[in-house]
């Protein structure tokens, strides 16, 4: 017995330390990276405002716009991914219409879309009564929508999906992006994996959206796993079972 509480032990160690690990890594480069652009294209904007010079501010604008909102999904991300590995988020199911939580997220993402001039269609019931944690379950669509934006090129499509099986609610969000290949698809989901990419206009990511998802997920015994083929998309599942 001893043995196996000390081999328990040694596990919730490693994960914490990989945890503390991608924690700090995230904070040292990857958040850096959104406001160096953020900083130095304000200082182009103002520096030509000030002469006058109004080539091309249309341009920096947008980047400082693309790094705030990269800046800002990774913050929440990180917060989000920090209470719930330190117990402080409550989960709390509750009846929900997933087709408002959707419509919801899609509204939240739109703008993100219409800059590469993505499409995002939904194929969805008529009702869809899901028990499930309100935060978590937007939580998962804002990143695997967000996902779906950042890896397809621009006129692309990205499709949200969902149908009502005999014992659980199945998701799917997909894209005509870039594609994964198959050997990483474990590794997506993976706190002790990096396979973070940039975009298809080099929007910036860690890989944290997923393992949050999959922290996510598994709490309400569901699962979640992705499909997918280079240069043709993705297919992302996951599915909520029923109360």
């Amino acid at each position: 017995m001893s043995e196996n509480k000390l081999l328990a032990s040694e596990a919730s160690l490693r994960e914490l330390n990989l945890t503390k690990d991608k924690f700090f890594s995230i904070i040292a480069h990857d958040l850096k990276s959104p406001f160096n652009g953020i900083l130095g294209f304000s200082k182009l904007l103002f520096e030509q405002i000030r002469n006058k010079d109004y080539t091309g501010i249309d341009e920096y604008a947008e980047v400082i716009l693309k790094s705030s909102q990269q800046a800002i999904n990774l913050l929440t991300n990180l917060m989000d991914w920090s209470r719930f590995q330190t117990d402080r988020m409550k989960f709390s199911p509750e009846y929900i219409d997933a087709n408002v939580l959707i419509r919801s997220v899609k509204e939240l993402l739109i703008i993100s879309a219409e800059q590469k001039s993505i499409s995002i269609k939904l194929n969805l019931p008529d009702k869809l009564l899901v028990y499930a944690d309100r935060f978590m379950l937007e939580t998962v669509l804002r990143n695997l929508i967000s996902n779906g934006i950042k890896f397809t090129p621009r006129k692309g499509k990205v499709i949200i999906s969902a149908e009502e099986k005999e014992k659980e609610f199945l998701f799917l969000i997909e894209d005509s992006g870039v594609g994964i290949e198959k050997i990483n698809f474990e590794k997506l989901f993976r706190i002790d994996e990096n396979v973070s990419s940039l975009g298809t206009e080099n929007e910036t990511g860690t890989g944290l959206g997923l393992i949050l998802c999959n922290d996510f997920i598994k709490k309400h015994k569901g699962d979640i796993w992705v499909e997918s083929e280079p240069e043709v998309g993705s297919k992302f599942y996951f599915t909520i079972p029923k109360a």
